[in-house]
């Protein structure tokens, strides 16, 4: 049988294993999809005039039509570990689908967390009654250091690197 060795470790070793911990679980909790609880926008209301439209919104698809023209615009998203991701550029062209019949559609989000694929879909609540807009991070495809070493090499704002990528991802141009 063999013995288990103990030795003791400082508070400073403590404390280092534990920020190492933390670092791990904020770099590998986007290895998966994570749910968020709130999507706060900013709204063009000029264009919100102009289109006749009013808040809120009626469906889905009035919510979907906003977001393509511009008339609503992603500003934070809110994790449901309260994580807070300020939104530096979002492109809600689809990159994607999934889901059963293609009913989720998958974005791109710079935010000051990364470059995210980013789903959303219609969705109802057994508790109210409606269809909610849910939205979720699907998969994270860089972290904040890779996105600002190729805005400097490429000397491209959030926007224009938004761009590029979509063009690479879908090779679709603009």
């Amino acid at each position: 049988m063999s013995s288990i060795e103990v030795s003791g470790i400082t508070s400073e070793e403590f404390r280092q294993e534990i920020e190492t911990s933390i670092q791990q679980y904020n770099e590998n909790k986007y290895a998966f999809q994570v749910g968020l609880n709130d999507v706060d926008f900013d709204i063009d209301d000029e264009q919100l005039e102009n289109q006749g439209i009013s808040l809120p919104f009626r469906s889905i698809d009035q919510a979907e039509n906003a977001l393509a023209t511009g008339v609503i615009n992603p500003a934070i998203f809110n994790e449901h570990d309260g994580t807070v991701h300020t939104i530096l550029a979002f492109d809600p062209r689809p990159v994607g689908y999934s889901g059963f019949m293609d009913c989720v559609t998958h974005s791109l989000a710079i935010t000051d967390h990364g470059l995210f694929e980013v789903g959303r879909y219609p969705a109802i609540s057994m508790s109210k009654p409606g269809c909610f807009w849910q939205w979720f991070l699907h998969r994270r495809l860089a972290i904040p250091n890779d996105l600002g070493r190729w805005q400097d090499e490429n000397s491209n704002d959030s926007r224009e690197l938004i761009e590029r990528i979509y063009v690479a991802m879908t090779g679709v141009e603009g």
